[in-house]
């Protein structure tokens, strides 16, 4: 439901990937808001995000869901806010895809008219893909941080589900003396366990760990994949990752991330290497692999949430459609809206 009283500012909950790139598309359309955060109570996982950023996807070589309007759309919209925030965080890429052995290549050759596509290059050892790249999420958020502060609408401050109340014949929340027309969370992994408007929609959270380490013999100019990934992230720096659990989602890594990261790196003829840091965080994930974008169909609140490990090139694109709805100019994609999900909501 989305509130009638535009004169009052929204309320953005979170400051991590999916908040701050909702945030910087209000403030593209010039609406009021503010951003709440509380990192002590809710740790946020975007702080772990690799950041990485590829049209294709799977072993098949298939465009991701919505390939082309979501990286037609996410290129000039990072190269805005670089403009914006006065630095550099965007990092186009080209990405390397080797043939996992003879037998994929050829399965994939015999079948090269069907899957090519404007995103691929073959060569005889794999297959490059253009369009892909990595978004420096800490930097980001840290610059877009400080961006919100120093306009006076960012606060460390905790929302507090029981003491917000609704005010029907205004259709607004109020929030002991702070008045909202809409509160949009985007809470990550922890909307699963606290949200009580929204956690009961169909997340399977999935925690990740990767492994920033030294290297002097890896190419800087390229990302590798193959059963994982090889990010350069500076000058003999890179990640390496990532795993995947769904029954530990701590903030610390698993007992067995360093060893599981290490093979990884086996994988990829590596075997001299520093370790600099392990890093762990909690994917947003659902069941449907589709995000969880709208409005609560009675209440003026929303979510902005759900985008898994593709959260840099999905959250822009669908930022614009939480917009673009909220302002009665079109709908959500319907494959990511809420709607799909109004069946679970006592209306």
């Amino acid at each position: 439901m989305k509130s009638t009283n535009s004169a009052l500012p929204v309320l953005i909950i979170g400051q991590g990937l999916a908040g701050t790139v909702l945030a910087h598309q209000l403030l593209h359309a010039n609406l009021p808001f503010q951003i709440w955060d509380s990192p002590t109570s809710h740790f946020n996982s975007s702080v772990a995000a690799a950041g990485i950023f590829n049209p294709i996807t799977g072993r098949k070589l298939e465009e991701t869901w919505l390939a082309n309007e979501l990286f037609n759309y996410l290129f000039p919209f990072y190269q805005q806010l670089e403009e914006d925030l006065s630095d550099s965080f965007f990092h186009p890429m080209p990405l390397f895809r080797p043939f996992a052995n003879v037998e994929m290549k050829k399965w994939l050759l015999d079948r090269k008219n069907q899957i090519d596509n404007l995103f691929l290059n073959w060569t005889d050892e794999g297959v490059w893909i253009s369009q892909s790249g990595w978004l420096d999420v800490v930097k980001f958020l840290k610059l877009s941080k400080k961006h919100f502060l120093d306009k006076g609408i960012y606060q460390l401050k905790e929302y507090q589900y029981e003491i917000a109340s609704f005010v029907k014949d205004g259709n607004f929340v109020q929030m002991g003396a702070e008045s909202f027309s809409q509160v949009v969370f985007c809470e990550g992994f922890h909307c699963h366990h606290y949200n009580p408007y929204f956690g009961h929609l169909n997340f399977l959270p999935a925690k990740g760990e990767l492994l920033r380490f030294k290297n002097s013999q890896l190419s800087q100019n390229h990302i590798l994949n193959k059963n994982g990934f090889i990010l350069p992230i500076k000058e003999s720096e890179f990640k390496v990752g990532a795993t995947y659990r769904w029954d530990d989602l701590s903030a610390l890594p698993h007992p067995n991330a360093l060893v599981d990261l290490e093979k990884k790196l086996h994988q990829f003829q590596i075997n001299e290497f520093e370790t600099i840091e392990l890093i762990c965080g909690v994917r947003p994930a659902t069941q449907d692999r589709r995000p969880f974008v709208g409005f609560h169909p009675t209440l003026p609140v929303s979510i902005f949430n759900g985008f898994g490990s593709k959260g840099v090139s999905l959250t822009p694109y669908f930022a614009k459609e939480w917009l673009d709805e909220f302002q009665n100019k079109n709908m959500i994609n319907e494959e990511a809206s809420i709607r799909r999900f109004y069946h679970l909501f006592s209306v």
